[in-house]
Order: structure tokens, then C-alpha cells, then sequence
């Protein structure tokens, strides 16, 4: 059976690096740009497979040219899609994204569409749930809650109405929305806070502290979060303790910055071992 379930908005997009960001009606030259699938339940569906994990993606994309390139991506990747539904109705969502070279940062803007996916029937098959922004309203609908068969887990860049850390077993906020993981104790969960170049906070009730971000080539952290909450999922299905797991986390998202796009840098197991045995020495 499939160990993650990872529930959420999966997204075509264009992805442009420039210098600097230009001002208003000012021209510059694009150094680079590619096409790429990205959404952050979905990359974090594509990090579990780099890593070995068994993982099965469930979202909605259109019957369109944007929605076969999701599927095959996802397809190559090994990752599950007997619960990616494919709806004529809708255009599959997209997004373009301009990064800064000099700032490292980005700018994004989405065309999404509002269809939630539909609830698995083998849904009690599933260890882990993890779920994005769009994936919380997902099973919120589905009526799936802590302490049912699967743990939960949830990678959030926003406040959002209804948002609950006690809701999830693993909860790993956006420094936007809390820098502050002493929830974990009342909430008897995981909390791991991402900080970027600054390294992540963690705590489990008993255990807190912070790893630093490793030190790494740096064409883009697009997508970085969205990888360190796949890798973090990954660590649980492993059974690390937690300050091992957000160092496997902080390797996996650092090392996925040497790309452009929010997944071609990202790890495989054996590369990741390698690393961390590097590190070590």
C-alpha cells in the first residue's frame, strides 16, 4: 500500500530568472526560463519519490495540453496517480514566476482553478496525509481528522480561516504565519517552522531546538519549502528522531535550490546519503 497520501493544487509554470527584477515599463533580458510542474503538495509528492517514499498524489487537472504534462511528469517521477482525476470542465491550473538572481526571491502569480479533489475510497490504505493550502479545504470536505487511521501533516504559507495546529500531527507553518513552536507541547504534535537561509525551528513536545540551512549552490529557492515539507514527511515515514529529521529536511530543500524550478534539483535517497555522509566527515 502506499505510505503518503498528499493532497492538493498541482500547477503547469513558466518560470523566468532575470538579474534584477525590472521596474515599471523597464525591459530586461530573461538569463533563463523553463517549463516545470509545481503546486506544493505536488512537489512535495515529487520529493517523497526522489526519496524512496511509497506516495500516491490526488488532485485535479484539466483534459489539456498543460494537464497531460502534469500527468507524464508525474508519471516519470513515480509518483501514484490513480487519484489525479482529470476534469474536461476546468483549464488546469498555472502559474508564472519571475526570480531574482541578485535578491534570490520571486515573484508569483497563479491562474488557479477551484475544483477539490475527490475523497479516495482506499483513503484508510494511507499512513500519512499530507495536505497544501488547497489540500486543508480538501479533506476538510472529505471529513478526514486527526486520529483517524492516518496521521496528518500540513505544509501552510498563509493564515487561513479555520487553520488549527492541533488539527495535524505534523504541522509546518511559514515563518508568515508563526515563528513560535512551543504549540507543540499543548497540541501533543510536531512543529517545524522553515526559516530559510536562517535554518528551521523545531519541537515535539519534548524535544526543541533549530539546524541550520546548509551551505549551497543557490540558483532559485523556489520551491524549497514545498520540498522540505516533502522531505520532512519522508523522515517520519522512516521513523527519525525529530532535530535528524529537519536536518534530513534542510539538506533535502538546500540541495534543491541548485535548480531553476522547484524539482529538478531535488535529491534522490542515494544523493542524499551521500551528502549527509559528506557532511559528517
Amino acid at each position: 500500500m502506499s505510505k503518503v497520501l498528499s493532497v492538493g493544487i498541482a500547477t503547469v509554470d513558466t518560470i523566468v530568472l532575470v538579474e534584477k527584477y525590472p521596474a515599471a515599463n523597464e525591459r530586461v533580458v530573461a538569463l533563463q526560463s523553463i517549463r516545470a510542474v509545481g503546486g506544493p503538495a505536488t512537489t512535495a509528492a515529487v520529493t517523497m519519490a526522489r526519496l524512496g517514499i511509497d506516495v500516491t498524489l490526488s488532485c485535479v487537472i484539466g483534459d489539456d495540453d498543460d494537464g497531460r504534462f502534469i500527468f507524464d511528469t508525474l508519471k516519470r517521477e513515480g509518483v501514484d496517480t490513480r487519484n489525479v482525476i482529470v476534469n474536461p470542465a476546468i483549464r488546469t491550473a498555472i502559474g508564472t514566476i519571475v526570480v531574482s538572481k541578485s535578491e534570490q526571491t520571486r515573484a508569483i502569480m497563479v491562474q488557479p482553478h477551484s475544483e477539490l479533489p475527490v475523497k479516495p475510497a482506499n483513503i484508510s490504505d494511507y499512513e500519512w496525509v499530507h495536505v497544501d493550502q488547497f489540500g486543508m479545504k480538501a479533506i476538510n470536505d472529505w471529513g478526514v481528522v486527526r486520529g483517524g487511521s492516518a496521521k496528518l501533516s500540513i505544509d501552510i504559507g498563509y493564515a487561513t480561516p479555520g487553520l488549527n495546529s492541533a488539527d495535524y500531527d505534523l504541522y509546518a507553518p511559514s515563518e508568515n504565519i508563526t515563528t513560535d513552536v512551543s504549540t507543540a507541547a499543548q497540541d501533543k504534535n510536531i512543529v517545524v517552522i522553515s526559516q530559510g537561509g536562517e535554518g528551521s525551528i523545531y519541537s515535539d513536545g519534548v524535544n526543541s531546538g533549530s539546524v541550520p540551512a546548509i551551505a549551497s549552490e543557490i540558483v532559485s529557492t523556489l520551491g524549497a519549502g514545498d520540498v522540505f515539507h516533502g522531505a520532512l514527511v519522508a523522515t517520519q515515514v522512516w521513523g527519525k528522531p525529530i532535530e535528524e529529521a529537519v536536518t534530513i529536511a534542510n539538506a533535502v530543500a538546500g540541495l534543491s535550490c541548485r535548480a531553476l524550478d522547484g524539482q529538478s534539483g531535488i535529491p534522490t535517497k542515494a544523493e542524499l546519503t551521500a551528502f549527509l555522509a559528506g557532511a559528517r566527515s
